[in-house]
């Protein structure tokens, strides 16, 4: 008869520090791939060629995409877990969702989901990359 003894303890203690560093990166691996999607969003928001007026107010070429924010999701996050969102702030740039939309009179001229298309891909390297990076740092 053979009889085995093998002694885990120093592999649980690695898995722990490996779940530990993977669920600290969590932000910052999500902020990475949250920045791909920033830059293509603003790259691809149409701008005007001239100021554009609604109502009393006059809107400068470039409004909509200096409106354009990434946040962090706080209430979306949470134990290795995060969420950013990309947008355009409505209080500067209301007209967005027309841009984004079209109404009856304009056609839609969409720039959040082509960006979103666009650089879904190198999001998602950035993400291992950054996680990667998180994970080897820890266990170094």
């Amino acid at each position: 008869m053979i009889s085995i003894a093998f002694d885990f303890s120093k592999i649980a203690a690695k898995l722990d520090i490996i779940t530990k560093a993977a669920k600290e990166g969590a932000r910052p691996a999500a902020q990475a791939g949250a920045e791909v999607f920033y830059q293509e969003v603003k790259q691809r928001v149409p701008m005007s060629a001239k100021p554009h007026k609604s109502g009393k107010k006059t809107y400068d070429p470039g409004t909509l995409r200096r409106a354009v924010y990434q946040a962090f999701a706080d209430k979306e996050s949470g134990d290795g877990k995060a969420s950013y969102r990309i947008s355009w702030n409505k209080s500067h740039a209301f007209y967005g969702r027309f841009v984004e939309f079209g109404t009856s009179r304009m056609a839609a001229k969409p720039f959040l989901r082509p960006a979103y298309d666009a650089a879904r891909a190198k999001a998602l390297q950035a993400v291992q990359e950054r996680m990667a990076a998180e994970v080897r740092k820890a266990t170094t």
